[in-house]
């Protein structure tokens, strides 16, 4: 299932990545993959497809909204600072690094200190032809290149394949 997955979604993301990167543009590419406690699919490894949903949007922070769930956990308000501070940076500068616009947007009942700034400090480097880096969002926050091209050979292979 994950491989028709892959090659329905992850693969064609690929490609317009690559093709937007080739060009001189700069280019960021992310995987969520972070799954809360809450999910409606624990029995899958990962997200689907939505789930990052109410991370783009803050629910985590302002504790749902009535069609999400409202008992989100401290690591999802964590997770949800670092997406909101990712995506307004580069809203407002064209770069999701941009230091000095990380505001804290953190309930008030999340956590010590060190909860509050696990995620802080993470480069999101840009995806290159050459590298295909990506940033992964799931529990643990990290930029990867490996699965990418691994991906991305399946991608072709399949193009070629293709009628």
């Amino acid at each position: 299932m994950e491989a028709l997955s892959d090659g329905h979604t992850v693969a064609p993301l690929i490609k317009v990545a690559y093709l937007h990167a080739r060009r001189g543009a700069k280019t960021y590419m992310f995987h969520f993959g972070y799954q809360s406690k809450e999910s409606e699919y624990p029995q899958r490894l990962g997200s689907v497809r939505g789930e990052d949903l109410p991370y783009m949007l803050g629910l985590t922070l302002v504790q749902g909204a009535p069609w999400f769930p409202q008992n989100y956990s401290r690591q999802d308000m964590g997770v949800n600072e670092a997406v909101l501070n990712f995506v307004t940076n580069f809203c407002k500068t064209g770069d999701p690094n941009e230091a000095g616009h990380q505001a804290p947007l953190l309930h008030p009942d999340y956590g010590t200190a060190k909860e509050r700034t696990r995620f802080r400090g993470i480069m999101w480097d840009t995806f290159e032809t050459t590298t295909q880096q990506y940033l992964s969002i799931s529990s643990c926050i990290k930029v990867y290149n490996l699965l990418i091209k691994a991906v991305h050979f399946l991608c072709f292979a399949h193009t070629r394949l293709a009628p």
